[in-house]
């Protein structure tokens, strides 16, 4: 069971390294000529940060610690 928790928390983390990628070359966030590389990566390390906090809290949340279920908390907030 560990094993795959373990799966899925990799998987996750490349995902939010993957659309992270994405949004700053599709230019979400403005071209990356005008960005700069060292912004374009900043950005990228931010939002990939910002994915494994939810991974984390979403975690949590699965533990039993928090009001209710993770899912439902997080469709709740708009996440």
């Amino acid at each position: 069971m560990s094993n795959r928790n373990g799966a899925q928390k990799l998987l996750g983390i490349l995902i939010a390294v993957g659309e992270a990628v994405a949004y700053v070359l599709s230019g979400m966030y403005g071209s990356v000529s005008q960005l700069g590389v060292g912004n374009a990566i900043l950005i990228i390390i931010q939002l990939c940060f910002a994915g494994i906090i939810v991974i984390c809290l979403d975690e949590l949340l699965q533990k039993g610690y928090g009001l209710s279920s993770g899912i439902s908390l997080f469709i709740a907030t708009d996440i």
